[in-house]
């Protein structure tokens, strides 16, 4: 072994090279991968139709959803986005050639700010689901405290990102309940649940259950200096409230709505929004405008808050990308529909899912009534049929629908059986319906 090597070892207080892999279970250190040998690049196209042929997507009615939504996206939009400037532009180490890019995403933090009537925007996080779980870290960076209050309607993969972001912290997660009427946040059992200890409040507009709820301008009274972490849809925003005007300290949301396509899984946009005085303490990077050295506008990283930029101990977070591309796609989308095209796109998706109430009652077998709360574009039925002999029944009349409510909310399973999700968007007309209903009356 080399003096260098040994001396590296010795450094790290190690005895071999093989000590560096003793986190890796020993049963995988010795298990012997079959990675197949390299295709030719026609072979693997090729291979990647095949599999791409297994999806079903064209020719089927959608009423998918909670949490990624089919919307209609105006062409200008892909055209944009597709533009070389944007599509292989990376993050913007050198201001001096990546103003174009720097602007994009100063457009994007001010557009963001303005949707979620908030102070300041990042430049993006990875997804709706992990900006939730850096949301509750922030607060926990900001104030010390150890116990974070959750919604029971909070779907458990959001609960499952939030447990691995915070594992280490000490942090305890706390649930909270609903209405069994109404499908509101319980402002009474909350009120019970707030002490000294507590760091943070989630809660969600939509909710679990797709409930817009009207209990959530109350949420500041209730939970005194807790710091308030709301979860809304970016759409519904066109209607109602957003999170700054109930005094939320930070506001989070998937971006997909604005603007991204579905595609089988991704990409998604994590946005985060704050108040001014939590920046320093938020995650990832601010953009900025300034001046350059002769006085002409230019844009700069403010803020950059991950290990690579400052010293370790004093990162915020180890957010090593952003989705800036989905980023500039959210900031033609609402650079293109304005404040009055974003409400209108509101109201045709919430003059939808009345007709999907509607659409349900007209059956007998299914029950759409399951709260008073008025739903956005998730809506629970509970039908006479499983979710799952629902959701095959109508993939043959191709209908895709039916996402399981267990799926999403196993705990609250047993109170809500036989109950599926099904959302609308301003996508859908009467055709959608009227097959939808057709098909329904045909399940027995």
């Amino acid at each position: 072994m080399s003096d260098e090597r040994s001396a590296m070892l010795e450094a790290m207080n190690m005895k071999s090279v093989d000590d560096l892999f003793s986190d890796v279970p020993a049963n995988m250190r010795k298990k012997s991968f079959r990675i197949p040998k390299g295709i030719s690049e026609y072979d693997l196209i090729e291979e990647a139709r095949k599999n791409a042929a297994m999806n079903r997507y064209e020719g089927y009615r959608k009423f998918l959803g909670c949490g990624i939504y089919d919307r209609i996206i105006p062409s200008s939009v892909d055209s944009l986005i597709s533009r070389s400037e944007f599509l292989t532009s990376y993050t913007p180490y050198q201001p001096e050639i990546s103003q174009g890019m720097l602007q994009s995403l100063f457009e994007y933090q001010s557009l963001i700010s303005d949707l979620m009537g908030m102070d300041a925007t990042n430049a993006s996080m990875y997804d709706g689901y992990s900006a939730l779980a850096e949301a509750v870290r922030m607060a926990f960076r900001i104030n010390g405290k150890t116990e974070v209050l959750i919604p029971e309607t909070l779907y458990s993969g959001k609960v499952k990102v939030i447990e691995s972001y915070i594992m280490g912290l000490g942090l305890k997660l706390v649930r909270y309940r609903y209405e069994k009427g109404s499908g509101f946040m319980d402002l009474e059992d909350l009120s019970k649940k707030i002490n000294d200890n507590v760091s943070s409040v989630v809660v969600e507009n939509p909710n679990g259950f797709g409930i817009l709820d009207e209990n959530i301008t109350r949420t500041r009274e209730t939970v005194g200096n807790a710091l308030i972490i709301s979860y809304v849809d970016p759409v519904s925003l066109g209607l109602i409230k957003p999170p700054g005007e109930y005094d939320c300290d930070i506001a989070v949301a998937e971006g997909q709505s604005l603007g991204i396509h579905k595609s089988l899984g991704g990409p998604l946009l994590g946005i985060m929004s704050f108040k001014k005085e939590h920046v320093r303490k938020s995650p990832g990077r601010i953009i900025g405008e300034s001046v350059d050295a002769d006085g002409r506008k230019a844009y700069v990283m403010t803020l950059q808050t991950r290990e690579q930029h400052i010293r370790r101990e004093k990162a915020m977070s180890n957010i090593c990308s952003n989705q800036a591309l989905m980023a500039v796609a959210a900031s033609a989308y609402l650079s293109i529909l304005g404040k009055s095209g974003l409400r209108n796109v509101a109201l045709r998706t919430a003059s939808n899912m009345k007709r999907l109430i509607e659409t349900f009652r007209s059956v007998k077998g299914y029950n759409p009534d399951l709260f008073s709360g008025r739903h956005f574009s998730d809506l629970p039925v509970q039908s006479r049929i499983s979710s799952e002999d629902l959701r095959k029944r109508l993939l043959e009349k191709n209908i895709q629908g039916a996402i399981p409510f267990d799926s999403l909310l196993p705990d609250l399973s047993r109170t809500y059986g036989n109950t599926s999700f099904f959302s609308v968007t301003e996508k859908h007309n009467a055709d959608d319906f009227s097959a939808l209903k057709s098909a329904l009356e045909e399940f027995k």
